[in-house]
Order: structure tokens, then C-alpha cells, then sequence
């Protein structure tokens, strides 16, 4: 299961998994839920767990309970119910002095942070804002920025900064999947931006220092225990070390999956349940859930029209007449942020913001 918008991470895996596209794997989508009356038999993954609303997510259980009586000809891997969104993972990893960085949501009280800081979403991957912010001043500018482009702060989360780079100037980004039962380490990044998103060159001993991690898997045992505090049996992870100690940053419960890989298949080929017959099951979606998702969808369709629409007008001249009335509407003095650097204005294409003082490679 996945929504919409989002089916890129894996529609290649789907294309080439069988003797015809879609033969083994098939994407449904959350949207299609209330209106797919009989779900057949076989292997569910429940993704993108994280990107869901409330109402979306009660959905997303009632479809999982529904499956979930079939008895074993269907397999279910992660539970709505059970999963943990981003800021409750990371609150239960800061509790838990699992990390060493706070995140807190942008409408409650903010307490004395430790900066810098950044601004993620919290049922997004990536950053609201890719930069990195260092005082509350900075801070209070950038949440005023994106309430204009309409972003609501219940959906924003302010995440102090955790250095991983030792004071070499070096990150190190791990990533592993879990896939059912196993653990599947799946690339090391290095890059002299915090914010690494691609692979990009290494020299001799960045590609033997990857290779160790793909073929030794060294932190399998706190992986598997980590996907387990976070309640997921498919999905990607994302971290670095601090020292010995990793540092969650996020999982993605619909990791991209561009090419087969053997160690992936074999994975997949693991938890395929083959259906017996051509059973299916009926699937009836409370009426009321129905309403409040058809309320969503209108909402999040306005936000993002005023979100391009501010985009818009702040990349044209006449912006700062447009910022002047702003101000009029504001309680405080309020000033555009600056336009975050391209990729290409940094000089790397796995970087979206740098770190202040570190220079680019």
C-alpha cells in the first residue's frame, strides 16, 4: 500500500519483479482503499506510514483488520497501529538516550534548544527549510516563512543539529532495510554536507570502508532491535555515529528501490505468500472516515496552491510590495528567508545546505 504521489519509490522494483510488469508486486494505492470492495489474498506492506494523516492512517487499520482475519493466506508487514510516526520515534529515542538530539514539535512551547537547528515535517521526508538555523531569532523567521507558504507548525518539527562528522569535516550516512525477518545493509554516503543524499566519488579508503559495511552488516543486532522499538517490518533507515553510538535520523516505510538486487529479491521471494485460491475478502470503510478523508484531500489541495503561489511571488520583483503588506498582517516584523542554495550553487549534487564553516568539496 502507498499513496499516489509517492509510488516512484518503487514502481521500478514493481516493473521488473516477475514475467510481466506487476506480475509479482503491485502497487495499491491508500486513495483506491475505500472503493477496492475486495482485496484479494497474498503479501501486503503497509507503507508509508509516515506520510499519512490521521484520518488516512485510521484507514489504513481498518483495512490492516480487515486483512488481517483472512488467516494465512494473507501476510502482513508493518502495523498502522503498531508503527511509530517520526516525532514519536524520535521523542522515544531521546527518552530512551537512544540519540543525543531533541525534536519537538513546532506548536508546542519550545524549550532551550541547543543550536542550530532545523526544521523538518513531520509526515514528510525531507526538511521544510534544507538549512541549518542558529539562533531562536533565525528560528522564529523561518516558522513565520513557512506558516505564509501554509504550512500548519502541528505538522513542523524543530530538530536540534547532531554533528556526526567527528570534527574531520566528513558525514557518514548509513542506510539498511528490513525486510521481514532480515537485515540488509544498503549504502554508506560520505560528504562534507550534513544534509547527503547521493552517492557520490570516494577515494580508496571511503570505497573499502563501504564495501566492510555492506559485507561485514557490523550493526545488524541494533538495527534489528531498532525496527522493532519502531514497530516496522519493511522500511529503510537512515542514520550516522556519534563516536560508538548511532544516531537515528529517520525510516522511510517506502524506501526507493531503483534496480533489483539479489540480497533484496531473495528478501522479497522470502515473504511472498502465494495465495492457495482466488480468495478475496469485503472491505467496507466506516462512512464517516470516508467524509473526513474527502475534507483532507480539499485541505491539503488549498495548502499546497498558496504554497506555490507564495513560492511564486517571491521569485518575482514586485515581492517586496507583497511583503509589505504581509507585515501589515502580522503581530511581529517579519522578513522573507533567504532562497536555500541549488545543489548546483553548492558545488555537489548530494547536498542541499552546508554546515557553516565547512567548506564545499
Amino acid at each position: 500500500m502507498v499513496k499516489a504521489n509517492n509510488e516512484h519509490g518503487i514502481e521500478s522494483y514493481v516493473a521488473s519483479w516477475g514475467p510481466s510488469a506487476g506480475s509479482r508486486m503491485q502497487a495499491l494505492f491508500y486513495e483506491d482503499l475505500p472503493r477496492l470492495g475486495q482485496p484479494p489474498a497474498g503479501t501486503y506492506l503497509v507503507s508509508d506510514l509516515e506520510r499519512l494523516s490521521d484520518a488516512e492512517r485510521q484507514l489504513a487499520v481498518q483495512v490492516r483488520d480487515t486483512l488481517s482475519r483472512a488467516g494465512p493466506e494473507v501476510r502482513l508487514l508493518n502495523d498502522p497501529s503498531r508503527v511509530l510516526g517520526r516525532y514519536d520515534l524520535l521523542r522515544v529515542l531521546y527518552d530512551g538516550r537512544e540519540n543525543s538530539y531533541r525534536a519537538v514539535r513546532a506548536s508546542a512551547p519550545l524549550p532551550s534548544l541547543r543550536y542550530p537547528v532545523l526544521i523538518k515535517q513531520a509526515n514528510e521526508h525531507g526538511h521544510a527549510l534544507p538549512v541549518l538555523l542558529h539562533d531562536p531569532g533565525e528560528l522564529a523567521k523561518a516558522l513565520r516563512y513557512l506558516r505564509i507558504r501554509g504550512h500548519r507548525l502541528s505538522e513542523l518539527l524543530v530538530v536540534e543539529f547532531c554533528d556526526t562528522s567527528s570534527g574531520t569535516g566528513i558525514f557518514r550516512k548509513y542506510s539498511a532495510f528490513i525486510v521481514g525477518e532480515r537485515i540488509l545493509p544498503r549504502h554508506l554516503i560520505f560528504s562534507r554536507h550534513w544534509n547527503a543524499k547521493r552517492l557520490g566519488p570516494m577515494d580508496p579508503g571511503q570505497e573499502r570502508e563501504q564495501r566492510e559495511y555492506l559485507e561485514r552488516n557490523p550493526h545488524e543486532t541494533w538495527l534489528r532491535r531498532l525496527f522493532k522499538v519502531a514497530g516496522i517490518d519493511y522500511g529503510r533507515i537512515d542514520y550516522g555515529l556519534l563516536g560508538d553510538a548511532p544516531q537515528v535520523w529517520e525510516i522511510n516505510t517506502n524506501p526507493t528501490v531503483h534496480r533489483m538486487t539479489p540480497r533484496l529479491t531473495s528478501a522479497f521471494e522470502a515473504i511472498d505468500c502465494a495465495p492457495a485460491s482466488d480468495t478475496t475478502f469485503p472491505l467496507r470503510v466506516d462512512p464517516a472516515l470516508l467524509r473526513t478523508l474527502q475534507r483532507e484531500k480539499t485541505g491539503q489541495s488549498l495548502r499546497l496552491a498558496v504554497e506555490r503561489t507564495v513560492d511564486h511571488l517571491f521569485s518575482t520583483r514586485p515581492a517586496r510590495r507583497v511583503v509589505r503588506v504581509i507585515r501589515l498582517c502580522l503581530p511581529n516584523p517579519w522578513y522573507p528567508m533567504p532562497r536555500p542554495a541549488s545543489d548546483r550553487e553548492l558545488g555537489g549534487a548530494d547536498t542541499q545546505a552546508s554546515v557553516r564553516g565547512v567548506p564545499a568539496p
